[in-house]
């Protein structure tokens, strides 16, 4: 029996890449007699530099910038130095976890730093760089990172704005004479949801989780729509026309505009490079799974969409979480098992710091429920549809 191991992160706790090896750790510690395959998954968001640097045998690199309330903090990206490309996750820079809960406002948070990790890379002649931008704390619309390239965001009077949604407000005209310094520069933006800028379905969507009170969610519709028209004015782009450029407050958006940068959904970008479509096919069972299971997981990121290849492909699927949303019909998917950490830990705390620990024991009963399927049926090449799994409660 074949099994793919293709788990997410599970954010504020362990990342992709550890996920999955817990889990196989397990698997192997019950003796189950099968044959695993690793292959961590991400969408752009919390584990994507990881992820991509390790396939493509580069390494991991540090260097200390803003973070999203101004303050230093030290970010992780991977640099393939012999083919001089780079893979920055913006938040290691500007993300949500960077930021303590009583501190938490989008209007007033900046991707400053995401844009002098590029600069710095820039320096340094990498030509290829690949922007992961899930999992972020600011709605600036990417002027932030913009302004640490040079590029300046003026208000009427022609003086710079601040570099946070705040600032949008008052923007009047871009300056961007020094693009043309950065023409050399090839720049990915690997997104994680489809929305467009503005609207009730855009980038505001998740203003709230970013700390957003509903007295501030008018102010920032208003910043987005104004950049909006700003960029529509200049460059004669409609980004409510462009599917993701609202994804992590529009910094996706405001780079494919001013710096042409190419926005792809991430997950399609990893699933091609790893080659999932093939392994998922050669698999007898498929495990999966992310910190959050809710409505957003099948707006494109990466777990929803695995889930979908695996249903295409007919493959039945064990699915892990640190929590999910109880009103989900996970049997559409041909879950046989699902596992909630919160569940079987004693918290939510426990559940964090010792996700490990869980993934790995997960993995042993996992693998010996499937040992003992395999030896009761005394054949090895059984049909996993005919375990009888129990859902958790």
């Amino acid at each position: 029996m074949k099994i793919l191991i293709a788990s997410g992160s599970f954010k504020g706790s362990i990342n992709s890449l550890a996920a999955c090896q817990a889990i196989a750790r397990g698997i192997k510690k019950s003796g189950a007699d099968v044959s695993i395959i690793e292959t961590p998954i991400a969408d752009g968001g919390t584990g994507t530099a990881i992820v991509l640097t390790g396939y493509l045998q580069g390494k991991i690199a540090t260097c200390r910038v803003q973070g999203p309330i101004f303050r230093k903090v030290d970010a992780e990206y991977g640099i393939i130095p012999e083919r001089k490309i780079a893979i920055v996750e913006l938040a290691q820079a500007a993300g949500l976890h960077l930021v303590p809960q009583h501190l938490r406002n989008p209007l007033k948070t900046t991707t400053l730093g995401v844009g002098e990790i590029i600069k710095n890379l820039i320096k340094r002649k990498y030509k290829k760089i690949i922007l992961g931008v899930g999992d972020s704390a600011t709605i600036d619309c990417g002027i932030g990172a913009m302004s640490a390239l040079g590029i300046r965001f003026l208000d009427r009077n022609l003086r710079p704005i601040e570099p946070t949604c705040l600032g949008l407000i008052n923007l009047y005209q871009i300056d961007d004479t020094v693009v043309r310094k950065l023409k050399d520069l090839e720049l990915t933006i690997l997104v994680d949801v489809k929305n467009r800028l503005t609207g009730k379905s855009g980038a505001i969507v998740y203003a709230p989780q970013k700390g957003a009170t509903k007295k501030e969610l008018p102010l920032i519709m208003r910043a987005l729509k104004n950049f909006k028209k700003i960029v529509y004015n200049q460059y004669k782009i409609d980004l409510d026309k462009i599917n993701g450029a609202g994804a992590a407050g529009g910094i996706a958006g405001g780079m494919y505009a001013i710096l042409g940068a190419r926005i792809t959904p991430g997950f399609d970008f990893l699933k091609k490079t790893f080659n999932i479509s093939e392994k998922i096919k050669n698999a007898d069972c498929v495990i999966t799974g992310e910190g959050k299971i809710d409505q957003t997981t099948f707006r494109g990121k990466a777990t929803g969409r695995l889930l979908e290849m695996a249903r295409k492909c007919g493959k039945p699927l064990i699915l892990i979480c640190g929590d999910y949303e109880r009103d989900l019909n996970f049997k559409n998917y041909d879950v046989v098992k699902l596992y909630s950490l919160t569940r079987i830990a004693k918290n939510r705390e426990h559940a964090i710091r010792d996700a490990e620990k869980i993934l790995e024991r997960i993995g042993m009963d996992i693998g010996k429920t499937l040992a003992c399927r395999l030896k009761s049926q005394n054949q090895f090449h059984c049909k996993i549809k005919n375990l009888q799994f129990a859902f958790d409660d």
